[in-house]
């Protein structure tokens, strides 16, 4: 079992002050904002400059959902699901700069407003948030109590100073999820109704459906599904996964709604489907297969036991796409969809009730004797040794008999809509893993509760949740937004059948751990909330022309962290760092080094991380991690020169025996520092700080050169190696080649994530 490393109290501060925009030293100031990773080389620069903290967190999700924003009075209004409020933020005076702004906001009891006009709905949860274009009118979905019981639209108008007024309520269908403005005068939700009370006899099954209303008469109709009980077996033959025995009417559940044209898109998730409903006759024009990835084509990673990105394809293996988030955009009079596609199970009911369902089946490949579904799939003939989550194939239709099946695409996809149903027309394949591995290589396929790498792989990986799209100087672009790894991907789709990845902006702090965030089973740290923003579940794209800053923004509200990132689109490059030779996968540690005043960079703009430490220079930084404290103590080493920069810091070190010198009464302060030099002076400052130094020694031993570790380096070089303090080379440990300033960054990095 990997087990979990709890962040010491001083790496916590200082990933606390990042986060919360709170007070760094001046000289940090400049390295405080995040940027896209490929800032300076590409057409769209990403760079946050604002974030929203609730001041609440959940490891579960839930917390800050969805975001919408009102330009006359600057505005943004965020659903917090946890306390049921709507904050609103104040994006007023709001700039782009090398710092993070801070945003305040305002907490609106939408509860307690609706209940005061209509004692008779029974409120049960604020789940969807919208602004009219015309910024005349805000529409909140709320669900009711009783799971089978229509919901409502509460339409208000937002006054100046970003309070509430209520306008009115109008009736929906049960369950709306989502809520969005097809004009300034029609709000379209998504009424999703799920079985959340399982299924058995006697028990509903409320119907899905989309409800559409007149904002100035309060009206509105609910337009149901009915027309395709009569054609189901050919949506299932066409790949809309359907429920056995349940009538589309009933099992369809729609999720989210892009409009464009006259048209509503739905996605009807658990269905992997997409309904086209016209907004003038309020019919549905069809229902259509999102389709599927075939991972006997493009390569997945699905083996969360080898703590690497190892993508493979599968012959038998398909992924069911179930979209989330959908967004709508036109190019040359053609409408083209974009879809974020997710996933979902259907796990509800109560197992003492005998009414719980869950359409997952879990597969140990560890086990001896287990396979796939179809049996294609093995231990002996894929190399996977964990848990694999399949889609329960054999309680749907829609599917193929002779396939094993995945929850989710691990992509986002583009289809031109035409009046013959949706044409595929791009899809990511293995982006998303292949990028987010390139990027994160610590945490590839995390989860959002944990900051365990590969933990995601054998269910849906980074997990694409939601999609919206926007125009910057003339060019169209897609941003998609990863649940559980984080971040938001960007692809240039001007060019529909051709789209480009172009960026990607992750500003989620794995290193850290919120406080209180912690829960363990048996006694092993199993989840936590890290710093920054994390599980972006909705997002917004703010046009320049209504933007407060006069530049085209990203709003994300993150349902883990509890805030909202406000990333600036476009404009100048500012790099992650103020160094140029700096790579993406090393961003982290120097990071944490710089603003931790543990190193420094030899220029303004250079780190030189391959350049090589000295002796002294590796003591100087243990010294700064102690707090530099001043000792009294003879220091005997005669090449040492007490007034020097790393004097104080021998002297320290050397009283503490974290430090030793060569003999003859030489330090060698000047002489680069050998790996298993600084392996042996990171092992005795944890000794002395009193982390568990425990090791089993076995690791170590798998490395080649294990030989050629010097005796008295062996117990250190063990240790640091199994407590991933330092890792390997290419396979080698290399203990006596020079350690690198990347090295070093790193390996204090790591130190600092020791459990105390």
């Amino acid at each position: 079992m990997r087990k979990a490393r709890r962040p010491a109290a001083t790496a916590l501060a200082i990933a606390l002050a990042l986060q919360l925009g709170a007070a760094v030293p001046a000289a940090a100031a400049d390295i405080t904002a995040t940027a896209g990773y490929e800032n300076g080389n590409s057409p769209l620069n990403l760079t946050q400059i604002a974030r929203y903290t609730s001041g609440q967190f959940n490891v579960d999700g839930g917390v800050m959902e969805i975001v919408a924003y009102n330009r006359a009075n600057s505005f943004a209004y965020a659903i917090n699901g946890q306390s049921g409020l709507l904050a609103a933020i104040s994006l007023e005076n709001l700039a782009a700069g090398s710092s993070v702004a801070r945003l305040s906001g305002t907490d609106i009891d939408v509860k307690a407003l609706v209940e005061a006009a209509d004692s008779s709905f029974r409120y049960g949860d604020m789940t969807s948030v919208a602004v009219s274009p015309d910024s005349a009118t805000l529409a909140a979905a709320l669900q009711a109590e009783g799971y089978n019981d229509a919901g409502r639209v509460a339409l208000f108008t937002c006054n100046s100073d970003g309070t509430l007024t209520l306008k009115g309520l109008v009736e929906t269908g049960v369950q709306p999820d989502m809520v969005t403005f097809a004009d300034n005068n029609t709000v379209l939700t998504a009424d999703e109704g799920e079985p959340r009370e399982g299924y058995g006899d006697g028990i509903a099954d409320p119907r899905g459906s989309v409800t559409v209303v007149n904002v100035s008469a309060f009206t509105s109709e609910v337009v149901g599904f009915d027309a395709f009980d009569g054609r189901r077996d050919e949506l299932a033959a066409s790949g809309v996964v359907l429920k056995k025995g349940v009538n589309p009417s009933t099992d369809l559940e729609p999720e989210y709604i892009a409009v464009s044209g006259g048209k509503a898109y739905i996605t009807l998730q658990e269905n992997n489907a997409i309904a086209v409903l016209d907004l003038t006759s309020r019919t549905f024009d069809g229902i259509y297969s999102a389709g599927f990835e075939d991972y006997g084509v493009t390569s997945v990673d699905i083996d969360k036991k080898d703590d690497a990105y190892a993508p493979k394809t599968y012959g038998s293996l398909m992924g069911i796409r179930m979209p989330d988030g959908i967004a709508a955009f036109q190019v040359d009079g053609k409408t083209y969809l974009v879809t974020a596609n997710e996933g979902d199970a259907r796990e509800w009911g109560d197992e003492d009730l005998g009414t719980f369902y869950l359409n997952e089946d879990e597969r140990d490949f560890g086990d001896e004797g287990v396979t796939s579904p179809t049996g294609a799939i093995t231990a002996e003939n894929s190399g996977l040794t964990g848990k694999v989550v399949f889609f329960k194939s054999g309680d749907f239709d829609g599917l193929d008999t002779g396939k094993d099946y995945l929850f989710g695409g691990r992509t986002f996809t583009l289809y031109e809509a035409g009046a013959d149903g949706l044409t595929e027309v791009f899809t990511s394949g293995d982006d998303f893993e292949a990028l987010t591995a390139q990027y994160l290589p610590d945490y590839y396929n995390c989860s959002n509760d944990n900051a365990v790498v590969d933990d995601r792989s054998g269910k849906k990986g980074p997990e694409a949740e939601s999609v919206t799209v926007g125009t910057v100087d003339g060019r169209t672009y897609a941003f998609v937004a990863l649940e559980r790894t984080g971040g938001v991907m960007v692809y240039d789709v001007t060019e529909p059948a051709s789209a480009q990845y172009v960026n990607y902006i992750n500003t989620r702090d794995f290193a850290s751990v919120v406080e209180g965030s912690e829960e363990y089973e048996d006694g092993e740290l199993d989840k936590w909330v890290t710093g920054g923003d994390v599980a972006p579940e909705g997002l917004l794209f703010l046009d320049a022309s209504v933007s407060p800053t006069g530049e085209a923004l990203l709003l994300a509200a993150c349902e883990v962290s509890g805030t909202v990132a406000v990333y600036q689109v476009g404009g100048a490059a500012l790099s992650v760092l103020p160094f140029t030779d700096v790579d993406a996968r090393d961003v982290q540690a120097v990071r944490y080094v710089c603003v931790s005043s543990l190193m420094a960079g030899i220029s303004a703009d250079r780190f030189d991380p391959n350049g090589t430490l000295t002796r002294g220079e590796a003591v100087a930084t243990l010294w700064a991690l102690e707090g530099r404290p001043v000792v009294n103590y003879l220091m005997t080493f005669s090449d040492v020169d007490p007034a020097a920069s790393y004097g104080e810091a021998v002297r320290w070190a050397a009283s503490q025996g974290i430090a030793g010198g060569y003999g003859g009464g030489l330090f060698g302060p000047d002489d680069p520092i050998t790996r298993e030099q600084l392996a042996v002076m990171l092992y005795r400052y944890a000794r002395h700080e009193g982390y568990d130094t425990a090791q089993g020694g076995m690791a170590i031993r798998e490395f080649g050169d294990f030989a050629q570790i010097s005796g008295y380096a062996l117990e250190a070089m063990t240790w640091v190696v199994e407590a991933g303090v330092l890792t390997g080379l290419d396979g080698a440990l290399a203990p006596g080649q020079a350690a690198t300033r990347v090295q070093t960054a790193q390996a204090l990095l790591a130190l600092s994530q020791i459990a105390e």
